[in-house]
């Protein structure tokens, strides 16, 4: 072989490897996570993508029952699979039998993931048959969505910076009750949308609600500034000031410093 020849064929040996090497060292696609979340998990925040699997174990009387969602969640989560397990699975000691539920998050928003026992007074430990997380779904650069119900009463919830916040709180057509908010002394999170007082149903039938029938009351914030504030909210009597409210709702929230 010609000494031009043996450098030439070495220089594409080099070549070949150097590619090599830059493609092995070249980073992959980020895999989606799995978050495995039992009865010890119950009131939490959980932080997923887009992609992520997570998994729930609670704990049940038995095969037959199990729990339920207390609402759906299109575009956000979906449940992939259902499936029984023994009771030791959901860890918590004595529960005959245990329920493992699948989600997939497919969309950014945060909501609150509810769900209550299929037989009431079934559940174990501190359960009580109720059982809720906090879920963020978040994609880089892409402003969500988060909502509450009353469920979430006197917890915790993290949104972002840009990121709208619906609280949605139980109301009764009819009744002299109403929901009004706290006046928010800082300047973390700002109410820009006023309660909706409709029913959901209401938006797909022209039939006007019957007194004393369900309805929900949103009222609608967007996170500000960094910081950590608390909403509050009093269900009290629109013709006497002066009477003590029914009842009230509290949330704690916290707008985290955007990444640099």
């Amino acid at each position: 072989m010609k000494p031009t020849s043996f450098i030439t064929a070495a220089l594409l040996r080099f070549s070949v490897l150097l590619l090599l090497g830059v493609a092995l060292l070249k980073p992959t696609a980020a895999q989606a996570d799995l978050v495995r979340l039992t009865a010890a998990d119950n009131g939490k925040q959980v932080q997923l993508n887009v992609g992520d699997q997570l998994t729930l174990l609670l704990p049940t009387i038995s095969p037959r029952f199990g729990w339920r969602l207390t609402q759906t969640y299109p575009g956000q989560l979906t449940v992939t699979t259902t499936n029984v397990l023994p009771g030791l699975s959901s860890g918590v000691p004595g529960a005959p039998a245990t329920i493992e539920i699948h989600f997939q998050a497919v969309g950014t928003g945060g909501l609150e993931l509810a769900l209550v026992s299929a037989q009431p007074g079934t559940s174990y430990s501190s359960l009580n048959g109720f059982f809720h997380v906090f879920i963020t779904i978040d994609k880089p650069g892409v402003a969500k969505n988060v909502n509450i119900t009353e469920y979430g009463n006197h917890s915790q919830v993290k949104v972002n910076q840009g990121d709208q916040l619906a609280i949605r709180l139980d109301n009764t057509v009819g009744s002299q009750y109403t929901w009004e908010v706290m006046p928010i002394t800082d300047n973390v999170v700002q109410l820009v949308a006023p309660p909706a007082e409709q029913l959901r149903t209401r938006k797909k039938s022209k039939k006007k609600a019957k007194p004393g029938s369900e309805e929900d009351v949103t009222f609608q914030f967007q996170a500000l500034h960094p910081g950590k504030t608390t909403l509050r909210f009093l269900y009290r009597s629109a013709a006497n000031n002066e009477a003590p409210p029914k009842r009230d709702f509290e949330l704690e929230v916290e707008v985290p410093e955007p990444p640099k």
